[in-house]
């Protein structure tokens, strides 16, 4: 990994260990007064490609919709912080750290340190990350019964409809037409269209995997029920 990309993940892992240690350790009304601001942060840091994106007169239909998973789930992110919607919050918990996160190490970055759109791409993905993190460990917010399912199948259904964006607009929403240019995870799944195909087993293994810790408090209503 480029040098210049070492040092947003060493930033963004200290502030993330600084947040989320203060919460645990100082819980309080700050708390729920944080997640506001991770809310208005993160949307903020979408409407900032934007700016960059007309500023430049690089804005198009085809290329700059906020489509791809990290920037549709920003404005989730923000409706789970702000009002704990469940739905919201499950999906932006397996998005935030299914995807995202994985984003931060294989970045596709149209520039370089230090162009705004490299601390535009950083942060936003860094306060996703953040608010994802945030919602469980500050908020204490735990994914309900089946929340792989339904999020499953809400990933399937909106991917369907961006691959409709993408052939109305010939553009490449969700990496659904062919993969990035930069090197990232998808050039390991294999060619088009099969890549779409492993990216798919592997999210709901991900997803999974994500849910693991919750599973026994989920299951332990249920369970007391059965027997009551």
């Amino acid at each position: 990994m480029p040098a210049e990309h070492v040092l947003p993940l060493v930033v963004i892992a200290a502030v993330i260990a600084a947040v989320l240690f203060a919460a645990r350790r100082r819980p309080g009304h700050w708390v729920d007064h944080g997640a506001r601001v991770v809310a208005v942060a993160v949307v903020v840091a979408e409407v900032g490609w934007w700016v960059i994106t007309i500023a430049q007169g690089t804005w198009t239909v085809r290329w700059s919709l906020p489509l791809h998973l990290c920037e549709a789930g920003c404005f989730l992110l923000a409706a789970a912080l702000w009002w704990r919607a469940r739905f919201a919050f499950e999906t932006s918990y397996f998005w935030g750290l299914g995807g995202t996160l994985p984003g931060l190490f294989t970045p596709d970055i149209p520039g370089h340190f230090p162009q705004p759109v490299f601390f535009q791409y950083y942060t936003e993905h860094g306060l996703i990350v953040l608010g994802a993190l945030y919602l469980v460990v500050a908020l204490r917010m735990r994914p309900a019964r089946r929340a792989v399912l339904r999020v499953s199948v809400f990933t399937g259904i909106y991917a369907v409809a961006v691959g409709a964006v993408d052939y109305f607009t010939e553009g490449n929403y969700l990496f659904l037409r062919n993969i990035p240019p930069t090197r990232t995870f998808l050039d390991y799944m294999g060619p088009w269209p099969w890549y779409i195909l492993t990216l798919t087993v592997l999210a709901i293994v991900v997803f999974n995997l994500l849910y693991l810790p919750f599973a026994r408090s989920t299951r332990a209503p249920a369970m007391a029920e059965t027997t009551a």
